[in-house]
């Protein structure tokens, strides 16, 4: 909605990108730059369109290369516009940094897995950042693996560093992750959004907080108290409360949208507003 407030379900969507893409999952924002990500596998590459704010509408360029010979499955972008995402079959997570972007190039940097082979690297499924962290999923073997782990931005690009801490290990395959102020949401293959604290160590247990959606995708949190999450299986995106001191069970979720197939999910907010 126009007036930034949480969307209620009745508005239509509005298609953006028609024509380019084949298979589009994982989506990302840039709310500085006004860059739209997208994670398309079947593209070959992760590609990036400029967003024009349009009264209550946006306007979208054209697609650009962000990182060639690549099979991208989601996408995150720090505050420093550094973009972070996940390449399953080859088990990597790949960056290209503000200054790559800056310059044009599209050969992408592997910070782990590769010939730093990582075994908390597993199928990688979700990604998400903060200005220190990158945060995966994993999509095979997540009880061995970890479900969900933390890592440091640098260590992989010369093997140094401090090790991957894994999470969580509740769940052998899951799919979104967004990170909403002190807490990390995500989503398993089958009906639960669990959530556990950004800060938690192996000791820290998650806490399903819906177990009542179908095939949950994406998620991703609004910048202020909202988190939407995207159900392929129920055609739907909801929504929830996500500003709580202490994570609860089974929040309700509402519906925001109806959309057939919905997978990824990112939120635009206009920053010179």
């Amino acid at each position: 909605p126009p007036s930034g407030a949480p969307a209620k379900g009745e508005q239509a969507m509005r298609v953006l990108i028609a024509n380019d893409l084949k298979f589009p999952q994982g989506i990302a924002v840039d709310q500085y730059r006004r860059v739209l990500y997208v994670a398309d596998p079947t593209l070959g590459k992760l590609v990036g369109y400029d967003l024009t704010p349009d009264g209550e509408r946006l306007k979208v360029g054209g697609m650009r290369t962000i990182a060639d010979r690549v099979e991208a499955r989601s996408v995150a972008v720090d505050g420093l516009g550094n973009v972070f995402f996940t390449d399953e079959p080859r088990q990597l997570i790949m960056r290209v940094t503000a200054k790559m972007l800056r310059d044009g190039d599209t050969t992408a940097e592997v910070v782990y897995g590769g010939s730093n082979a990582t075994k908390e690297v597993s199928a990688p499924g979700g990604i998400a950042l903060d200005n220190y962290f990158v945060y995966w999923l994993n999509k095979h073997g997540g009880e061995r693996s970890g479900t969900l782990v933390r890592a440091s931005h640098k260590r992989g690009v010369n093997g140094t560093g401090p090790q991957p801490v894994k999470l969580a290990s509740n769940a052998p395959k899951c799919y979104g992750l967004c990170l909403s102020m002190g807490n990390l949401f995500y989503t398993d293959e089958t009906r639960n959004l669990y959530g556990i604290s950004r800060v938690s160590t192996a000791r820290h247990n998650p806490v399903t907080v819906s177990s009542a959606l179908a095939e949950p995708r994406g998620c991703a949190h609004d910048g202020d108290g909202t988190v939407y999450v995207a159900d392929k299986k129920h055609n739907a995106i909801y929504q929830f409360a996500s500003n709580m001191q202490e994570l609860l069970p089974e929040r309700k979720l509402t519906k925001a949208a109806d959309l057939e197939g919905a997978f990824g999910v990112a939120v635009y907010v206009d920053m010179t507003s």
